[in-house]
Formats: C-alpha cells, structure tokens, sequence
C-alpha cells in the first residue's frame, strides 16, 4: 500500500467515526482533533500532492453561521470552498487530504453547535425571553459566540500546517473551473444584542472536545 492509499484509508476510517455509526460525540470530536495530525505527518512532496475535491450537504440559502464556521475551517484545512445552490452542497477543493478533512469537521462542528443550541434553549437566559423575536435574537447571539471559539481553537490546532501557498492555489483551481460563475456573499459581522448569550457560546466552543494531534499530546488512538 502506498503512502496516498494509507492515507486515504486513515481518512475514512476518520469519516466513519460518527454518531449515526455509534460513535458518541466526544469520539467523533476527538476523530476532528486527529485530522490536523493526519495532514502534518502526511505531507508528501510537492510532485506527489494532488488537488481534491469533496462536498457536504447544504440546504441554506442565505448567509449564516454556517458559512462563518464553513470559510474557517476552509482556511485551517487549507481549501477553497463555495456553496452550490443548484446542487444543494458546499464544495471543498486543495490538495489532499484538506477536502475529506473539512467535510467531516464541517460535520461534526454542525452537529455540536446544534447539540449546543438545544441545550441553551432550556437556560433561564433563553426562557426569560418572551417575544419569538428576541429568543431568536439570543440564539443568534450564542451560537455567533461559539462559532468563533470554535473557529479560534482550529486555528490553533491546525497552526502548524496553515500554508498560505497551498490556499492560493486551491483558490486558482476553483476560479478556472467555475469561471465567470462565482459570486461572492460577504459574511457580515453579527450585530449583538445579549452579551450574555454570545459569553455562554463562547464557553460552549471552548467544552466541545478538540484534542490537539500535533505535537506530543496524547489522544484518543480512534485511527
């Protein structure tokens, strides 16, 4: 087998680590934590690398949070990405194994939030909220909270294998193939109104385990 297959093997056996598969959430956590150890010590060399591409399911029309977590991970992973509306997916392109690797972090950081959104929905802060419109507003203003924890602690957990270089070309490829196609949606800042929520997101990003797989730390061995 070669280096490319045992790589692409470690990666599905990444994938497979899911809740729908039996997984609990802090093992497909700590599968996410593994991927920044799968791209640094399988860095071949550059004649070896080759572009990739994978998706993920999309239903959303409109910028979100989504999009926010989505463009961080693309970053940390070292891809392009975009949303493909007439398809109905998010599309990942750079050099392996980036693309596999944002899916199933999109994934799974998708699923904690929303694992988060529920429970936040029985805090008194949330309750205290008569109108639909302000629960909504608080919902917002938490999850904007633990988007950016999140985000924050990728950064840091993908740091040593962030390559500028690796990102522009992911972008290049994805301006030649769909030229004169794109069409650019600015992620605007959130404007807050409860502090208290975005404060009890923030801290809701820094429980969801992430263990880091560079360097000498130990980690769950789910590979």
């Amino acid at each position: 087998m070669t280096p490319r297959e045992r790589l692409k093997a470690k990666i599905a056996a990444l994938q497979a680590k899911t809740e729908a598969n039996g997984c609990t959430e802090a093992e497909a956590m700590a599968a996410a934590g593994l991927a920044a150890k799968l791209m640094a010590e399988h860095a071949f060399d550059q004649a070896d690398i080759e572009m990739s591409e994978a998706t993920a399911p999309n239903k959303w029309q409109r910028v979100t949070w989504r999009d926010k977590l989505s463009a961080g991970i693309a970053i940390v992973t070292n891809c392009d990405w975009l949303v493909r509306q007439d398809v109905g997916d998010v599309l990942f392109v750079g050099r392996e194994p980036g693309p596999d690797i944002a899916a199933y972090l999109r994934d799974v950081c998708f699923r904690a939030v929303d694992r988060a959104v529920r429970e936040f929905k029985e805090s008194s802060h949330y309750r205290r909220r008569r109108k639909l419109a302000t629960r909504r507003q608080a919902v917002g203003d938490f999850v904007d909270g633990m988007v950016n924890r999140l985000i924050s602690r990728l950064f840091e957990l993908f740091r040593p294998i962030i390559d500028k270089a690796a990102r522009e070309e992911a972008k290049q490829a994805i301006t030649r193939r769909f030229e004169g196609q794109l069409v650019s949606k600015p992620i605007e800042p959130r404007k807050r109104r409860y502090d208290e929520a975005a404060s009890a997101g923030w801290r809701a990003g820094a429980d969801v385990g992430l263990h880091h797989g560079v360097g000498g730390g130990a980690s769950p061995k789910l590979i």
